[in-house]
Formats: structure tokens, sequence, C-alpha cells
């Protein structure tokens, strides 16, 4: 599942339409929202991740926090096999990360889902969640990144945000950092005028509510050809030695292990 672009709307599904004929790789349909009464959330989210997986999008969840009480009623709402990930807003500890996944695991299996196939990325965007990063990533197996809200960190921290420059580029090295080393996928929530920079940051995808900035976020998040040959080749050197009953391979000066070999597998396919 490719997440260069992810629409973000709201789980009323505003905006649907437009974002289901974008070139967005995602839709992120957003629970999290005490504007709307939560049941009527859950009922059209109902219907526009069903409308989202017909039209061939990847669909993506942000779900109400464990502690609000409200996540069992959003998973027993919308949950299926169209629904490919979750994003848990303000994850501040592990356990926010386990109760999660304990809820998706047994609404799965109630409705005939492999169990650890609907993704998790906990969302950091505190200092607490900042420091226990590397902690919610590893939580749970079916983590599958770490987004990071640079604005709702900045907010926390009292800086002013920003997604160039030095100000919180600790914190973004760190989500970026802590998320590759768990094998997973740093994201980031942005308006998309700095995709290129931010995809030389190392983030591998962008949040986004403009349509217009979709195509640039593909553009930026996109490997190069030279990049897809380099993780091609480290991958066909890593299968030659499996072949020869070897745990890793070389490749140049880099030693190509398990975790590099998943990491070349993702950017090829």
């Amino acid at each position: 599942m490719r997440l260069r672009s992810i629409v973000s709307i709201p789980a009323s599904g505003a905006g649907l339409s437009g974002a289901l004929e974008s070139q967005a790789d995602a839709v992120l349909l957003t629970l999290a929202d005490d504007n709307l009464p939560v049941d009527d959330l859950r009922s059209a989210a109902t219907a526009a991740v069903a409308e989202a997986a017909r039209a061939g999008k990847a669909v993506l969840l942000a779900v109400n926090h464990p502690r609000t009480q409200l996540l069992r009623g959003d998973l027993e709402a919308v949950l299926s096999t169209d629904v490919k990930a979750v994003v848990l807003h303000h994850a501040v500890e592990p356990q926010d990360v386990r109760d999660t996944a304990v809820l998706l695991r047994e609404f799965e299996l109630q409705r005939g889902i492999e169990p650890g196939d609907t993704l998790l990325f906990p969302m950091v965007d505190t200092a607490r969640g900042l420091l226990r990063c590397g902690e919610i990533a590893s939580a749970a197996p079916r983590v599958g990144g770490i987004v990071f809200h640079s604005r709702h960190y900045a907010h926390d921290v009292g800086a002013r945000d920003e997604q160039k420059g030095d100000r919180l580029a600790h914190a973004r090295g760190q989500v970026v950092a802590t998320a590759r080393a768990n094998g997973g996928l740093p994201l980031i929530v942005a308006d998309g005028l700095e995709a290129q920079y931010l995809s030389q940051y190392g983030f591998a995808g962008i949040i986004l509510r403009e349509l217009r900035n979709v195509p640039a976020a593909n553009a930026a998040f996109t490997p190069y050809d030279e990049i897809r040959t380099q993780h091609q080749q480290a991958l066909e050197r890593f299968e030659q030695a499996r072949i020869e009953g070897l745990w890793v391979a070389r490749h140049g000066e880099r030693i190509v292990d398990a975790a590099a070999a998943r990491r070349s597998r993702r950017v090829v396919e």
C-alpha cells in the first residue's frame, strides 16, 4: 500500500468526491472530531468507506483515543475489510497503542478479517509522545509507522510551527529514525508546500487537506529511478544470500539484513 499522499477529510464525507477523483494514494476519514455528533459521523463514515473502496482508494480511519471511551463504538460501526489502517491521535504512551490493538483484533476476528491486517499508525503530537516514540512504535506488531503532527507538537511545546528549517528538526528527525528503525513508514501532517523538503528529510508520505498539492506530493515521495535500482540490487543480493544459506548479504560497503530487505522491497513494489 503506497501512502505518498493521503487526503484528510471529515468522516461526514465532505470533500469525498474530490478526493476520490484526485491522484491521492489514500483517503483519511476523521472520526476524532467533536464538531458533529459521533453517531452521525460513524454512519456517514461507513458509507464513505464503502464508496472510497469502490473507487479503488486505500481508506484510513482516524479514530477516537481509547481513553475517550469512544474507540469501541468507532470500530464497531466502521471497521471492515475496506479499512486498511487506523490513525490514533495523541499517542503519548505504549498502552494507548496496545489498547487500540486489542480492540482491533477483537473486531477483526468478529468480521472475518485476518488478525493484524488493519495497520495502526500512532500520531506523535506532544512532547510526551516524542519522548516515548520508540516504545510507541514497538508496542504492537500491527504498527505500520508513525505520524508526526508538527503544528500540534509545536503548540504543545510552546514553539512556532514550521515544516522547514531547524526549529522542529530534532522532533522530525526522531520520528523518521524511530519509524524507519521499526520497519514502518514515517508520515507527516502538513500542507504540502514543503513536500519535496520533507521527502528529503526522510518522510515517506504526507497527510494533507488541499487537493491541489496531491500531484506535487506524489512526485516528491516517489523514489528516483536510481534509488529504486539501488534497492532492487540490494534485494537481489539478499535473496541470493538466503539461497546460499547466509543471513545477510553484502552490497558494496553496505550489509543487507532482513530489515533492510523489507525496506527495499517496499520501495521496489
